[in-house]
């Protein structure tokens, strides 16, 4: 036997006996559970107003769980993030007339489909991401828009 196959035997043992010892008595470590996608643009952009939990404050700023606002068509959600909503608006029984304002300046399309994905998600048990070729295709449906929209228009289809 050559003194290296010797050298190489005794690191290798050494080696074992270092990670058995290492390991005894340990716990594997956890990672920390990641946040979803968007959620970090929901506490950015969002929670101010509709809170963390989707609550929203009464007479200021609408619920956002369980709003059909939110389980509704995801292009109607899609035009609120890019534009904003003005004027009156049905939530949960509870009229609403306050202006939120659209992130479409200030959002690429992939953040935006994040930050959808994660309140149809959160707030309204949808499963299935929003795309960002969905941004996309209804940014450029509407260049020129910088208006927010009425609930009227988003409720027509517009």
């Amino acid at each position: 036997m050559s003194l290296f196959t010797v050298a190489a035997a005794a690191t290798t043992v050494w080696l074992a006996s270092l990670l058995a010892g290492c390991a005894a008595g340990r716990h594997p470590a956890r990672l920390a559970p990641v946040d979803p996608p968007g959620r970090t643009q929901f506490e950015s952009y969002c929670a101010a107003c509709h809170h963390i939990d989707g609550q929203g404050v009464a007479g200021e700023a609408p619920p956002l769980t369980g709003s059909s606002w939110v389980t509704g068509p995801e292009r109607r959600l899609i035009r609120i993030l890019l534009h904003g909503v003005r004027g009156p608006i049905e939530v949960a029984g509870k009229t609403y007339n306050r202006e939120m304002p659209g992130f479409g300046q200030v959002m690429t399309d992939a953040e935006i489909a994040s930050l959808a994905s994660f309140v149809r998600s959160r707030f309204g048990g949808m499963s299935g991401p929003v795309e960002p070729a969905a941004i996309r295709r209804i940014r450029t449906a509407a260049p020129q828009r910088r208006d927010p929209w009425t609930a009227d228009e988003l409720l027509d289809g517009r």
